[in-house]
């Protein structure tokens, strides 16, 4: 017997293959399972020449440093700031409060409903129909009696078709009101012609001016 390994505590048997090491300015025995350990623990083989450990204990050294500089940045931890760095200014533009746009750009509610009915079933109608028939009249109105509710009126000389935009519900879908075969059945406000389809099918407001056609 030859004593016991210094890590896993094993007696060492006659024979077996040994290896020295020094720890703390001790040696230590360890056997050959433990030599990995052994590097792992930091432990420096005891034949090794004296400079070779003075630059490896400066590694050790300035690993230290590296670890304890990461502790200092670790959550928590009090941040260093570099004295040239100037304090956020609390105040900067990304915390002022921008001021509201003043040009009165805020969509209307017949634009909000033209808007939506382009996206709908009803809009893919129209422009399916505007590639056959050719290009309608069309009107954008307040729904009577629904002051909440938009209608929408596309017209060609022998048909004619009424859909309604609740604005007030953007879940709603726009909503069939009426078709009819004269453009003399409608109502006059709904023959104001203030909206125009353009020839891709899309419906857009044409302002205070009335479109020409």
């Amino acid at each position: 017997m030859e004593g016991s390994c210094a890590i896993c505590g094993r007696t060492i048997l006659a024979g077996e293959r040994l290896h020295s090491y020094r720890n703390d300015g001790e040696e230590r025995t360890v056997c050959e399972l433990c030599v990995a350990r052994a590097e792992g623990l930091a432990w420096r083989p005891a034949a090794e020449p004296e400079p070779e450990r003075q630059a490896r204990a400066h590694e050790g050294r300035g690993r230290l440093r590296g670890l304890l500089r990461r502790r200092d940045r670790r959550p928590g931890a009090p941040a260093v700031v570099p004295q040239a760095a100037a304090a956020p200014d609390p105040a900067g533009p990304s915390r002022r409060a921008r001021p509201l746009p003043l040009d009165g750009s805020a969509p209307t509610p017949f634009e909000r409903a033209t808007v939506r009915f382009n996206s709908s079933e009803a809009g893919h109608t129209i422009a399916g129909l505007t590639r056959t028939l050719g290009v309608p009249r069309a009107s954008v109105g307040a729904l009577a009696g629904n002051p909440g509710e938009v209608r929408i009126t596309v017209a060609w000389e022998l048909s004619w078709y009424q859909w309604g935009v609740d604005i007030a519900d953007e879940l709603r879908a726009v909503f069939e009101l009426g078709k009819g075969g004269e453009i003399d059945q409608l109502d006059a406000a709904a023959r104001q012609w203030n909206a125009v389809v353009a020839e891709d099918g899309r419906l857009r407001l044409a302002g205070n001016r009335a479109a020409s056609r």
